[in-house]
């Protein structure tokens, strides 16, 4: 399996209105928090912010050599040593294949070992349990203090922030070496 990650501020142009256009659609949306149409402005201000601030970072996932979705972490402090993560595949044809495994395996092990954080979140929509199920997979546990709810054409959705922990992945990491010890692009810049 051969997977890279482009540092989204490398991209063309091209690129990246394709990753903007990835994020409008409909079957992405639906499972992030915010589901807004992201105008070409909005995207760009993102950009900018991602370039000028240290607090995010963003990812383009590439399958042999194929853009195929998007990594990014958020909310980075170096302070208090913690990040939250998020991730699409947008290519559905590709959903199921393990790349989100492969991806997070990616992310927790420059989190947790590049970076030497302590602690990683996320906020997952109550609709996606496939995600859910995967996050458990790599020991993150729900925080049942902090759950709220949004507003989804007319319906109350349950968010959950789910969190793993550098000790955690100490554990969870020998436990997944095997399976994801194969050359795999890294996360940097």
């Amino acid at each position: 399996m051969t997977i890279d990650y482009e540092n989204i501020l490398n991209a063309s142009d091209d690129l990246i209105e394709l990753v903007r256009n990835w994020r409008n659609n409909n079957n992405i949306s639906q499972y992030m928090y915010t589901n807004h149409y992201i105008t070409k402005e909005e995207h760009y201000q993102w950009l900018e912010k991602l370039k000028t601030k240290t607090t995010a970072k963003a990812w383009i996932i590439q399958f042999k050599r194929n853009p195929i979705g998007l990594v990014s972490l958020s909310n980075i402090d170096f302070k208090k040593k913690t990040t939250e993560w998020g991730f699409y595949i947008a290519d559905e044809s590709l959903r199921g294949k393990g790349i989100g495994s492969v991806t997070l395996y990616k992310v927790m092990e420059y989190v947790f070992d590049i970076l030497h954080f302590q602690m990683m979140t996320t906020l997952v929509l109550e609709n996606n349990s496939v995600a859910m199920k995967m996050y458990e997979k790599f020991g993150f546990k729900k925080d049942i203090k902090n759950v709220f709810q949004i507003e989804r054409n007319g319906k109350k959705i349950a968010v959950f922030t789910m969190w793993v922990s550098k000790d955690d992945w100490n554990h969870i990491k020998r436990k997944f070496k095997n399976i994801y010890n194969i050359t795999l692009g890294t996360l940097n810049g």
